[in-house]
């Protein structure tokens, strides 16, 4: 056989020919970028400048936000002392109907007066109200929506997900009073996500909860106004100031005050607001941008930014740039260019190397799949017929290897399969030989057995009177004992018959089949009252001589180790499983089965033997376990104090 290239080696060499290649590629690229990143450094020095701008700037804007923040908090105290002493009014008023109204009236009476006295009074330039509902939620005052009143509200939500009435009915029940923040709707204003202060308290004469709120975007009107005033007059360096500006652009406090540059047909002016915007957006940040002089020219401007989201504000300082930024304007450009210039190249390689490895690996995958065909047919072949494989036409040393691989299982198959054919045909003389045996030895066995039991019953019936009482006992058990023993050779000739016929299966109605069962045994069970229960039966494939067997052996044992205080009820049930898989139960009422017998007594002549009771012979069950085994399942015992419970499964093909 001719030396051929190994798949793995194939690959590998080609595969190193163009990762080198493309190494060699990207050094030379790096090399390029090295050179543009070293013409642009030129430009640190400037950029110390740059920094110290930044750090001046950033620390004007933060000292602004810190004023800001600070006028916000202060002025959510006041507005929570307003409520407060809204509520206290409300409360002085419910106090004085109850202590001048309440007598003579009902508790109904005194609500409706309370609500109705509330209701109108409206306070904040006619925002404010007040609303109520009792500790189980049920709102009793909502001015602004009437129908809600009598309804429960703890399912209420705001605009965020908050259980709003609940969390209220929480707070009081804490702390009696307190400010709770939520999310809620604005009938006056698009969109239902607004911030709103509400201060509750418990009235405990009348079971209700007061309150009154106020939107934050009212509250934040007035010290909007403020704060854009002393921030229009924050002037710094020769011509520095402080900006403000909505999100949408329009400019609340600089040089643009009250215009809005997106709107603008100045494309810089306006490019230069959004990248304002996006900056403040992301949490603040530095931004270069294109600004109007107040001759009406342009300018370079390099400003910091950060942005309140709460308002939707963004809060700048900048300075215009010199020649420095002109400079730096000028290495942004280079910088540009060989981005530009590194993703062409990238490009570039990438379109390269990718075509040349998808030619090499197209190549050799071709080739493998030749030789992988021409296997998969050789291994068609000798699994119909053990020859073995040519490996001359395989192209990949891997695939000779494995095809002589298989030629060995091919020769150890045909030297198994030889072996296999021999040991059968012994083992099938060696089963006929056993069945002529036990035929032979149960029949020869039998006989003396039965000429004994003859003998000794013609021999008690002729000297019966000449015999003591224990004589006769004796005789009695000399032919009881030979009895079991004709019984225990039928049933070891029965259990061994039972491997030795062919497994013939066919579609069965258990139900039918279990009916029959009852029926050859309707003796034992009409002379016991025994009452038997049968759920629906499935139909299977299996073989129903066995399987008549195993229901007779289980019923007619459930039968004779009845309890002698209860009437026999015995109860067949069946399980469906998953693959096919049935589950049959024989349940009943007896003397149930101990524990340390419930493995044994599936063993030939190992058996359960109470005293007072006729037992059998002990390959009853025997049989049963042989039968359940050969149609792919398991059986056991499972017994109480009231009763067993015989289990087995079956794996048959279920008819359509």
């Amino acid at each position: 056989m001719s030396a051929k290239t190994s798949l793995i080696d194939h690959l590998f060499l080609r595969l190193t020919v163009v990762a080198g290649s493309g190494l060699v590629l990207l050094c030379l690229i790096w090399g390029v970028v090295e050179f543009l990143e070293f013409n642009r450094r030129s430009a640190s020095l400037r950029e110390a400048q740059r920094q110290n701008t930044q750090v001046y700037l950033k620390r004007l804007i933060d000292d602004v936000l810190d004023t800001i923040a600070f006028e916000r908090h202060r002025t959510e105290a006041r507005v929570e002392e307003t409520l407060r002493q809204r509520v206290d009014e409300a409360q002085a008023i419910i106090g004085n109907l109850l202590k001048t109204q309440a007598r003579g009236r009902s508790r109904a009476e005194l609500e409706n007066m309370v609500r109705e006295t509330l209701r109108p009074i409206r306070f904040n330039n006619g925002r404010g109200y007040f609303f109520a509902f009792d500790l189980d939620g049920t709102e009793k005052l909502f001015p602004l929506r009437p129908d809600l009143e009598g309804v429960s509200m703890l399912g209420q939500t705001g605009a965020r997900g908050e259980f709003v009435v609940y969390d209220m009915l929480q707070l009081v029940k804490r702390e009696g009073a307190g400010l709770y923040r939520y999310y809620w709707a604005r009938p006056d204003k698009p969109g239902n996500d607004h911030l709103k202060l509400a201060y509750v308290r418990v009235i405990p004469e009348l079971g209700w909860v007061i309150g009154t709120g106020e939107y934050v975007e009212d509250m934040e009107a007035d010290i909007k106004a403020e704060l854009l005033e002393r921030i229009g007059h924050l002037h710094f360096d020769q011509d520095g100031y402080v900006f403000v500006s909505q999100w949408d652009g329009l400019s609340l406090v600089g040089a643009l005050k009250g215009a809005n540059p997106l709107a603008a047909m100045d494309s810089p002016l306006r490019d230069g607001t959004l990248a304002l915007i996006e900056a403040a957006k992301a949490g603040g940040g530095f931004v270069s941008y294109v600004m109007t002089d107040g001759a009406g020219g342009k300018v370079q401007k390099f400003s910091y930014v950060a942005g309140i989201a709460e308002w939707q504000w963004f809060v700048g300082a900048g300075l215009t740039h010199d020649r420095t930024e002109a400079e730096i304007a000028e290495q942004h450009r280079h910088l540009i260019h060989g981005m530009g210039i590194k993703v062409l190249m990238a490009m570039l390689a990438a379109v390269i190397i990718g075509a040349v490895a998808w030619v090499i690996m197209r190549a050799a995958s071709r080739r493998a799949a030749q030789d992988a065909q021409k296997l998969k047919q050789a291994l068609e072949q000798a699994a119909e017929s053990p020859h073995p494989i040519d490996t001359e036409p395989m192209r990949f040393t891997d695939h000779q290897d494995f095809a002589a691989a298989a030629n060995q299982l091919i020769v150890r198959r045909q030297a198994v399969e030889s072996q296999l054919l021999d040991r059968t045909a012994q083992l099938e003389q060696t089963n006929a030989d056993l069945e002529r045996f036990a035929y032979v030895a149960s029949h020869d066995l039998q006989e003396p057995l039965r000429t004994i039991g003859l003998f000794l019953q013609l021999l008690k019936r002729r000297i019966a009177d000449k015999l003591d009482g224990e004589s006769l006992e004796y005789i009695e058990y000399a032919v009881g004992g030979a009895d079991r023993m004709r019984n225990n050779i039928q049933g070891l000739l029965a259990y061994s018959r039972s491997s030795q016929h062919g497994d013939e299966r066919c579609e069965t109605d258990l139900a039918v089949l279990v009916g029959r069962v009852i029926s050859d045994l309707s003796g034992a069970i009409a002379a016991t009252d025994a009452r038997i229960d049968v759920a629906p039966l499935p139909v299977l494939t299996v073989n129903p001589d066995q399987m008549a067997a195993l229901f007779q052996n289980l019923i007619s044992n459930a039968i004779r180790y009845r309890h002698p205080d209860r009437v026999p009820h015995i109860a067949i049930d069946a399980f469906a499983h998953d693959a096919g898989v049935w589950e049959f139960a024989i349940s009943d009422n007896g003397i149930g089965v101990p524990e340390d017998y419930r493995t044994a007594i599936f063993e030939p002549f190992r058996r359960f033997h109470p005293p007072g009771m006729d037992g059998g012979s002990g390959i009853g069950l025997a049989l049963c376990r042989r039968v359940v085994e050969t149609h792919g399942g398991k059986i056991w015992v499972e017994a109480t104090d009231s009763g067993s419970s015989f289990r087995f499964t079956i794996t048959p093909v279920i008819s359509d």
